[in-house]
Formats: C-alpha cells, structure tokens, sequence
C-alpha cells in the first residue's frame, strides 16, 4: 500500500504540471507576442493599433535598402496617403531609405488634430499633452522601428503642406531623437513669438509652454524649411493674421525662417534650422520630391546624402 506522503508527493506534482501548462502560451499568444515582422519589399499597407487606435501606414521599402534608416512622412490636406507613398518612392530609392506615410484621415483627425495637432480640445481648452495627435509620433516611431528590429534606428520626420504645419507646431512641444525634422511647403508657420495665437505663434499657450525659455529651445532643433520658389498660389491659404506671415508660402516660409535666425542671433542662442529653396519648384509633391535639391533637403550636404 502506497505511503500518503508519497501519495501526496505525486498529487503536488501533477498540480505543479497543470499550472505550468495551463501557464504556458496558446499558439494564438504565443503569435501576438512574437515580434511584428519588417515592412516587405516595395509598396504595402499595414494596419497597426496604437492604444485603441488603428492607423494605416502606407510603405514603401527600396531593394537597395540597407537599413540605414527610414522616413516617416506626414501627408498633406488631401489625406492622400497612397499617392504620398508613391510619390516619395522615387527618393526613397535614391538615398536607399524605406519610407512610411501615416493616414489620418479626415473624419477622426479633421485640421483641429491634423494640421494643429489636437493641442486645443473642442471645447477650446488647451488639452492634455497625451491626448495631443503629436502623442502618435513616438509611438509610430517605436512601431517601425520594432518592425524592422533595430531599437535605434536612424530617421527623419518630414511633413509636406498640411503636414509640415503639423510637423513644426508638433516641435514646440514635443521631444524627439529625429536626425531632423523637414517642414516641406507648409501653407502657415509657426512663428517664434507670442505675439501670434497658437498655430501662427506661441500666443494664446498656457503659460509653461509660451515662456522665452520654449521658443529658444524651439530655435535649437534641428528643423529645415524647404520651399519652392514657384509655390505662389494665392488659392487656398490662410487668410486674416496669416497674411501678416506673407501673401504665398513662399513669402511666408522665407519670412519664417529669417524672424527666427534674426531672433537667435539677437538673442545669442543656439540656431540649428536650416532653408532649403527648391528652385523652379512649385506646391505639387512630385516637384518637391524629384528635385535636384531633395537630398539637400533631407540630409544637408552631409556625405552620402
């Protein structure tokens, strides 16, 4: 007859075994927790949850492409994702980068979260920085890279148009580890003064985020304007305190960048932006993207851009 502690013995020991299989992964977690697989080759269309949220990212990956860094490119106002990512397939194969292009659509993120990235609420009240449409950069970040298994690696935020303005406001208020953020053609600019409401200026911020210390950081980081010199369209461009900024967005984007510049230098702070004019260029992206001075644009004269 079998001693009870023995009996005992053996019953711990299936119950050990139960609990450690039922603890084990099923096939469906066990998929979910494997790592998300890399963008494929040339053009695709990924589906990614970000806390609740899902988003479209339209992809193109180069066959030269080494893993030397990615692209995220930010659409303008026609929410034409697709045509962005086609568009941006010719300098992705030039400069050997793999591109990604977030849809915000229209009907979750009209220009009250696109273009001005969600910093006012509906109701008009300044809204918490975590329910900023800004908040997604990082987290559309860290996806791409967790995709393609590189913790670090290298990229650029390039906005063009409408989102260019999401581009530079997005930088007065967020920290990112970008090599550099790109505001392509933007129709309106954020001006470094308070002088000028929100989304033309610091103007009309809480107090914290509209202080002399956040405009001189916001003149430290690494932010290029590039503009067209044919980009004189009248049509379709802010009116009102807008103008104040210039008549085209040409006008505007040369005003931009000199009242910065002339500001750092008057004030001796830092001054990292820099302005890229596209000659000949005018607003369609193919302009813009095929042009001689895209890499200019996106690399400065740095070798191998």
């Amino acid at each position: 007859m079998p001693h009870p502690r023995s009996n005992a013995l053996h019953l711990a020991l299936h119950l050990a075994l139960l609990l450690a299989l039922l603890a084990l992964p099923t096939g469906l977690a066990a998929q979910d927790a494997a790592p998300p697989s890399p963008f494929p080759d040339g053009r695709a269309t990924i589906e990614a949850d970000f806390e609740g949220t899902p988003l479209n990212l339209w992809s193109y990956k180069p066959d030269n492409y080494v893993g030397d860094g990615f692209v995220v490119l930010f659409h303008g106002a026609s929410r034409a994702a697709e045509a962005y990512r086609d568009n941006a397939a010719g300098f992705a194969e030039k400069y050997g980068r793999l591109v990604v292009v977030p849809e915000f659509d229209a009907e979750r993120f009209p220009s009250r979260r696109y273009q001005f990235g969600g910093a006012f609420g509906e109701d008009g009240e300044f809204a918490a920085p975590s329910e900023h449409t800004f908040a997604f950069v990082p987290q559309i970040v860290a996806h791409i890279r967790a995709r393609e298994g590189r913790a670090d690696l290298p990229y650029l935020l390039l906005g063009y148009s409408a989102g260019a303005q999401f581009i530079e406001r997005m930088a007065a208020f967020l920290d990112t580890d970008a090599e550099r953020l790109i505001a392509m053609s933007p129709g309106s600019s954020m001006f470094p003064t308070v002088e000028m409401d929100y989304g033309l200026g610091f103007g009309g911020l809480p107090a914290e985020w509209s202080t002399e210390a956040r405009i001189q950081r916001y003149l430290a980081l690494p932010l290029t304007i590039a503009i067209g010199s044919a980009d004189v369209e009248e049509g379709q461009l802010p009116t009102g305190d807008a103008f104040d900024q210039g008549v085209h967005r040409y006008s505007r984007n040369l005003r931009w960048f000199t009242t910065a510049m002339d500001l750092a230098h008057t004030r001796g702070w830092p001054f990292n932006w820099r302005l890229v004019i596209h000659h000949g260029a005018g607003h369609p992206p193919p302009e813009m993207f095929d042009h001689p001075q895209m890499g200019n644009s996106l690399f400065g004269h740095r070798t191998g851009g």
